[in-house]
C-alpha cells in the first residue's frame, strides 16, 4: 500500500498535463545548438530535433547523450547546409509537390541520407521525425517519407510530428491563421496516412507565431499556449543562447531561451499543470494517427 503522503505526491502528478516541448533547428549554428543543450541539461525540454547534416551537427550532438530527450530528425530540404545536399527555396519545393513534379527518387536518396547521418552520430534510428519547415507533410515527400521509415525501422516506428493546430481562441487572429495554413498544407493527410501505417503521432501543434516581439511577447504567448495544452500536445520552440550570423529570427530565438530558461517559465508550468514530459513509450501515451 502507498503511503498517505506519497499517494497525495503521485495524485498531484497524475493531475498534471503532459506536454512534450521540442526544440528545432539543433545542428545549424553554435548558439542554437549551445543554448538547447543547456535547456535540455535544466529539463526544460523533451525532444530535440537535429539538421543531421548541419554543419554543426557533430561537435555538438554528443553533448545531447546523457540527457533523458527524445532526439528526432529534423528533415530538411530548404536550407542548403552542405555542398551536397538536395535543396529548393521553400515556395519551389511546395509548389513542386503539390503539382507532383518533384522527383520522387531525390526525395527518398535524401531521406535516406539524413537518417544515415542521423544513425552514424547516435548510433539508433531516430525517436522521431518531423521537418525543418514542415516539409514532411508535403504530398510526395510523405509518402517517401513513410516508405523508408517503414522499411528501416520496421519493430519501432519513430513517431511523427502532427501539424494539426490547437486553435486556441486566445492566441490573435493572424497567428491563429498561420497555424491554420501550415496544417492545411499537409497535416491531415500526414495523420491519415501515418495512421494506415501504424505510426503515432502527437495530439496537436503549439508554439505557431509569427518570430517577433521579443521575449515579452513570447512569455505572453507561452501563457495562452500552456493554459490551452492538453495530454499529448507538442510545443516547437526555437531557442539560441546567442544570436547566429546568416540564422533567421536570431534575436528573437535569443529571446525565446531567455524565457525558456528564466524563473518565469517555471511558475507559468505548475501555475498551468503542465509537466514537461516526452512523447515517446513509456512516457506519455501518443494518440493513434488516424484517430481524433
Amino acid at each position: 500500500m502507498i503511503p498517505a503522503h506519497e499517494k497525495g505526491a503521485v495524485d498531484r502528478r497524475s493531475a498534471r498535463k503532459p506536454l512534450a516541448i521540442c526544440a528545432d533547428d539543433f545542428g545549424m549554428a553554435p548558439g542554437i545548438s549551445s543554448g538547447i543543450i543547456e535547456l535540455a541539461r535544466c529539463d526544460r525540454l523533451s525532444a530535440v530535433s537535429c539538421l543531421s547534416r548541419g554543419r554543426f551537427f557533430r561537435q555538438y550532438a554528443p553533448a545531447l547523450a546523457g540527457f533523458p530527450v527524445d532526439r528526432g530528425l529534423h528533415l530538411n530540404l530548404t536550407e542548403r547546409l552542405q555542398d551536397d545536399e538536395f535543396s529548393r527555396p521553400l515556395s519551389r519545393l511546395l509548389l513542386s509537390c503539390l503539382t507532383r513534379q518533384i522527383d520522387s527518387s531525390l526525395i527518398t536518396r535524401e531521406v535516406e541520407r539524413q537518417l544515415d547521418a542521423f544513425e552514424g552520430m547516435f548510433g539508433k534510428a531516430p525517436d522521431f521525425v518531423d521537418g525543418h519547415q514542415h516539409v514532411h507533410q508535403f504530398p510526395v515527400i510523405r509518402d517517401c517519407l513513410i516508405e523508408v521509415l517503414r522499411r528501416r525501422y520496421p519493430e519501432c516506428l519513430p513517431w511523427l510530428r502532427s501539424t494539426l493546430p490547437a486553435a486556441l481562441p486566445t492566441i490573435s487572429a493572424p497567428y491563429r491563421l498561420k497555424a491554420s495554413l501550415i496544417g492545411y498544407l499537409g497535416g491531415s493527410a500526414l495523420k491519415e496516412l501515418g495512421g494506415q501505417n501504424g505510426f503515432r503521432m502527437n495530439a496537436r501543434l503549439l508554439g505557431v507565431y509569427g518570430f517577433k516581439g521579443g521575449a515579452g511577447e513570447y512569455c505572453g504567448l507561452l501563457d495562452r499556449w500552456l493554459a490551452g495544452a492538453c495530454a499529448g500536445d507538442l510545443l516547437m520552440c526555437h531557442p539560441a543562447a546567442s544570436v547566429d550570423g546568416g540564422v533567421d529570427f536570431a534575436g528573437q530565438r535569443v529571446a525565446e531561451y531567455a524565457v525558456l530558461s528564466g524563473a518565469h517559465f517555471s511558475q507559468l508550468l505548475a501555475q498551468h499543470a503542465v509537466e514537461v514530459r516526452r512523447l515517446r513509450h513509456g512516457h506519455v501515451e501518443l494518440p493513434q494517427s488516424g484517430s481524433s
